[in-house]
């Protein structure tokens, strides 16, 4: 079985599974799973081997968060060419990040936050947005009267404006049996960011750009704006707020272009989003903080991973 053609990211074969399929099917998605497992073991398990096992003997500790989309298109330690033990990574629809005390049911993202800080003892968190986020498709829904939320291969507005298949993921509120879904619950904590669009918009300021074209549709320009709102809801977290007004700790917002395959990083100061350039190496860092948090010894990129720099790439360099 090829190690790209059957990988879970390349899927290949008719998706047949259904309740009750054997993973060991290889036409299912789970037998697609399995075989791309079954070339990790082949092909990748020998390379990492000896650093896993360093791992395991010495703990994780890795010296930044990184907060993103669950979105699938979204391949943390591939855009951040980063490797075991380098990102400790939280996921969820919309890189949301609820504040603190809001719901008991959110206590997974603020635990996570709270034992990356506390514990791990993190030097940086990333809010990564990305383009095409039918979390920020919903909301956008959500604001509207009357509005049919975009599907894959239809024209319209959103995420198809700029070109990517996008679908909106649910319509905060709309269930018909008025009874709110967990879906639903969980894009509550997006209406901050819109409620910032739609502000932004009446004042006629420009307070999220991209350096260098035009936003391309309101979804991409909310996927902005959600992110510097999520900045903000990490600033309320008491362990987060402490660690930065020491200079332990810097935060960054980046965005991630998924047609385009370019990371945009965000200049705080100005509100501009920068492109990331291939020759980059590793720049100064984009940070909330006043203080830009020190590096510890052995906290670099893994040895399995080419060397990237921080996930977030710098303003101070990004317009050069």
């Amino acid at each position: 079985m090829d190690a790209v053609a059957r990988s879970p990211l390349h899927p290949s074969g008719p998706k047949t599974a259904g309740a009750g399929a054997s993973v060991a099917v290889g036409g299912d998605a789970g037998g697609q799973l399995l075989g791309g497992v079954s070339a990790f073991q082949r092909h990748t398990a020998p390379l990492v081997r000896d650093e896993l096992a360093r791992l395991a003997r010495e703990g994780q500790r890795p010296s930044q968060l990184f907060l993103t989309c669950a979105d699938s298109r979204l391949v943390t330690s591939m855009i951040t060419s980063s490797g075991p033990g380098d990102l400790f990574t939280v996921r969820n629809v919309g890189n949301l990040v609820p504040p603190p005390g809001s719901d008991d049911s959110c206590d997974s993202v603020g635990a996570a936050i709270e034992y990356a800080v506390e514990v791990l003892k993190i030097s940086s968190i990333t809010v990564c947005g990305h383009s095409g986020c039918g979390a920020m498709q919903a909301l956008l829904d959500s604001s509207a009267p009357v509005r049919t939320p975009l599907r894959p291969g239809t024209s319209g507005g959103g995420a198809e404006a700029s070109g990517e298949p996008g679908a909106s993921i649910g319509r905060p509120g709309s269930s018909p049996d008025g009874e709110r879904t967990p879906l639903e619950r969980w894009l509550r904590h997006g209406r901050p960011a819109l409620a910032r669009m739609e502000r932004i918009g009446r004042l006629g300021r420009g307070e999220v750009a991209l350096s260098s074209r035009a936003i391309a549709d309101e979804v991409e320009r909310l996927a902005l704006v959600n992110v510097r709102q999520q900045l903000d809801h990490l600033m309320e977290h008491a362990c987060v707020a402490q660690r930065v007004a020491e200079g332990g700790l810097a935060l960054h917002g980046m965005y991630f272009q998924v047609a385009e395959a370019q990371a945009y990083v965000l200049d705080a100061g100005t509100g501009r989003f920068l492109p990331v350039r291939p020759d980059h190496g590793a720049p100064m860092p984009v940070c909330l903080a006043a203080t830009a948090a020190p590096t510890r010894p052995g906290r670099g990129h893994s040895g399995v991973a080419e060397r990237g720099g921080d996930p977030s790439q710098g303003a101070l360099e990004l317009g050069r």
